[in-house]
């Protein structure tokens, strides 16, 4: 995960769009299943509340505190090369192990959930916190934070698609195949293909698992066919050589 420039501080608003740009980073590794909105609507939507919070005294505490759970998951851990720095304005505490380093931003969380729960911010913070035990390989509390999110956040059409597809991604690292296929189908747009190709190519990626190649080749060449210009076209294509190979 890309560190923060130390070599000048952030203003509220780079934390937000630093946040999200890093977050797009470190779930590259699931980008087949995640994608890039995380990279792109996420931030716009982050950039754009990240200003608002300033017009509001609590908002904007309770930013900082999102903010810090950030950097304090995303700071270096103490090792003989990089030892712990105390001449910081405001210091972010540093730890030797990466346990230490995720039980330390959970429990910012947890403060920030406990102060403002409700809020926008406490809402928005459940993916960040979905996110961290996804990589913990906690999938069952993650899919609980992504549940959090959907039932009591305001239903913004890019976010709520990114926490439905964590739902999905949680279900399908636990092998239940079919609950993840109903989380993915019901990313599929009513109108418009806003996230139309990820629904499919998840999918897509469900029914092979399950054995069903033919409908996954189906979807993938519906993929092509209703969303010609999808970034996801390499992939696609090999999925579709490799299913028609074997």
């Amino acid at each position: 995960m890309s560190k923060y420039n130390r070599k000048k501080p952030l203003t509220e608003d780079d934390e937000f769009v630093e946040f999200w740009t890093r977050l797009g980073i470190k779930l590259k590794p699931y980008a087949t299943a995640i994608g890039i909105a995380l990279g792109t609507a996420l931030v716009i939507v982050f950039v754009v509340w990240g200003i608002s919070a300033h017009r509001e005294k609590k908002r904007e505490e309770a930013g900082e505190m999102f903010g810090r759970a950030v950097r304090i998951y995303d700071a270096d851990l103490i090792t003989d090369t990089n030892p712990e720095k105390t001449d910081e304005l405001d210091p972010i505490p540093r730890f030797k192990t990466e346990p230490e380093r995720v039980k330390a931003a959970l429990a910012e969380l947890d403060e920030l959930d406990k102060k403002f729960g409700g809020s926008s911010v406490a809402n928005q913070s459940l993916m960040f916190r979905a996110g961290i035990l996804f990589d913990e390989g906690k999938y069952e509390d993650a899919a609980r934070e992504y549940a959090r999110y959907l039932k009591d956040a305001p239903r913004d059409a890019a976010v709520t698609a990114v926490a439905r597809e964590g739902a999905g991604l949680c279900d399908e690292a636990r092998g239940k195949l079919d609950e993840a296929l109903k989380n993915y189908q019901q990313l599929e747009p009513k109108t418009g293909d806003f996230y139309r190709d990820r629904a499919l190519y998840d999918q897509a990626r469900i029914y092979a698992k399950k054995g069903d190649k033919k409908k996954a080749g189906a979807l993938y060449r519906e993929i092509l066919e209703k969303v010609p210009g999808t970034a996801l076209k390499d992939e696609v294509q090999s999925h579709l050589t490799d299913l028609e190979g074997t």
